[in-house]
C-alpha cells in the first residue's frame, strides 16, 4: 500500500460506530492515499475490529484512549493522536464527514510553496440524507450548501478585528490542513486549559491559530464534505445547561486572558484591547444566539406546532425531493461560478459517487 508522505488524517471517535464504519468504507472506495490516525475513545474492541477490516487497503494507526471524563479525555486523545503524526501536515476529520482528494492536493501544494502559512482550507460542502436525518445511510441524499466564505486570508489587519470577526462572522478553520507542530501545540494548550464547553473550545482554536502565522481559505476549491444534520453537540445546544452544569463564564474569561497575553507578546500594548474585544464580542454573539435558542422554551405551543409541521413535512416525499433538488441546483450554480474548472468537473463527479454510496 502506498501512502502520501505529506498529510495525515486524524479521526477521533467516541460513539456513533456506524459512522466510523462508513468513514472507512468511503476512504476505501476512493482509495485514500493518506495515512490515518484512528483515535478510539470507546476502547472496547470495535475500533480494533474496524482497523483489521480495512488495514489491507488503508494505512491506519489505531490509538485507544478510553473516554470516561468529559471533556478532558477527548482533549488528551487528540493530543496523543496528533503526537503520533509523522507527516509535515495533519488534518482533523469527523466520522460523519468525507474528504475530496483533488482539493486536498491543491491545498497541500499551496502549503509546501508558502511556508509562512500555517493552515489552508476551503468553504466546506454539505450534503443531507432523507430530510436531515442523522442516520449514516438513507433512501435519498442530496447536496445542500457550502459554509459561508467571509475571508480569504487571516489574520486580519488588526488583532481586534480578528477577535471580533471570530465571534461575529464565524468562518471555521477546524478542518483545515495544518502544519503538524502548530495543530499539536493548539491541542496541547486546549488540554492544559481544559475548557468545559466545546463551542468555547473551538473559539479558542479559531483565535489561537492565526497567531502562529497566515491562514488561507480558498473559495476556488472544495476539500471537505460534511453531513448536514448529523452533528451531535451543537444540534441541541442548551445554554442554560451549559451555565449550570459547565462553566462558560470561566471559559470565555480564560480565552480572553490567554489570547490577550499572546497578542501582547506579538504586538505590545494591544493585549488588553484584545481581551476586551473578545469579551465584548462574545457578549454580542450571545445576544444574537440566545433569543433564537430559547424560543422553544418561551413559546412552547409554537414549538410543538413547529414539530408537528416538521412531522407532516417529513411525510411529503414529493415536495421534499423538489425542495432538495432546488437546493442542489443552487449549490451547483454557486460552485460552477466559484471553483476552478477542473475542480468543479471532478467534484461534480464526486457528488454522484457520494450520493450513490449513501443511498442504500
Amino acid at each position: 500500500m502506498n501512502s502520501s508522505k505529506d498529510l495525515t488524517l486524524v479521526l477521533a471517535m467516541f460513539g456513533r460506530k456506524a459512522f466510523s464504519k462508513r468513514f472507512f468504507e468511503y476512504l476505501k472506495l476512493i482509495q485514500c492515499p493518506y495515512p490515518i490516525i484512528f483515535a478510539d475513545g470507546n476502547a472496547d474492541g470495535f475500533g480494533k475490529s474496524l482497523v483489521n477490516q480495512f488495514s489491507d487497503t488503508l494505512d491506519i494507526t489505531h490509538i485507544e484512549h478510553k473516554q470516561t471524563e468529559k471533556f478532558i479525555h477527548y482533549y488528551e486523545m487528540q493530543v496523543f493522536a496528533l503526537d503520533a503524526v509523522q507527516t509535515p501536515y495533519s488534518m482533523l476529520c469527523d466520522n460523519d464527514d468525507f474528504i475530496f482528494i483533488p482539493g486536498l492536493e491543491k491545498l497541500i501544494t499551496f502549503m509546501k510553496n508558502n511556508n509562512d502559512y500555517i493552515s489552508a482550507g476551503s468553504p466546506i460542502a454539505l450534503f443531507q440524507i432523507d430530510s436531515y436525518t442523522d442516520n449514516p445511510y438513507g433512501r435519498k441524499a442530496s447536496w445542500h450548501h457550502v459554509y459561508a466564505h467571509l475571508r480569504e486570508k487571516e489574520p486580519l489587519k488588526t488583532w481586534e478585528d480578528q477577535a471580533r470577526a471570530t465571534f461575529l462572522d464565524f468562518q471555521p478553520s477546524f478542518y483545515n490542513i495544518f502544519k503538524r507542530e502548530v495543530l499539536l501545540q493548539i491541542w496541547q494548550e486546549i488540554h492544559d486549559l481544559n475548557f468545559t464547553d466545546l463551542s468555547l473550545m473551538e473559539f479558542y482554536y479559531q483565535l489561537r491559530a492565526p497567531t502562529f502565522g497566515k491562514q488561507l481559505d480558498d473559495k476556488s476549491l472544495v476539500h471537505y464534505l460534511r453531513q448536514f444534520g448529523a452533528g451531535t453537540y451543537h444540534q441541541h445546544y442548551d445554554y442554560g445547561a451549559v451555565m449550570v452544569q459547565q462553566d462558560a463564564p470561566r471559559d470565555i474569561r480564560l480565552i480572553a486572558e490567554e489570547i490577550g497575553n499572546i497578542i501582547e507578546e506579538i504586538e505590545p500594548n494591544h493585549g488588553e484591547s484584545v481581551k476586551k474585544t473578545i469579551l465584548d464580542s462574545y457578549a454580542t454573539h450571545l445576544n444574537h444566539f440566545l433569543p433564537h435558542a430559547v424560543l422553544r422554551y418561551r413559546f412552547i405551543r409554537s414549538y410543538k406546532l413547529k414539530q408537528k409541521l416538521i412531522g407532516i413535512w417529513n411525510r411529503m416525499t414529493l415536495l421534499q425531493n423538489l425542495f432538495f433538488s432546488f437546493k442542489e441546483l443552487r449549490l451547483k450554480r454557486l460552485l460552477k461560478r466559484n471553483l476552478l474548472d477542473e475542480i468543479y468537473f471532478e467534484f461534480n463527479q464526486e457528488m454522484e459517487r457520494v450520493k450513490n454510496f449513501l443511498q442504500q
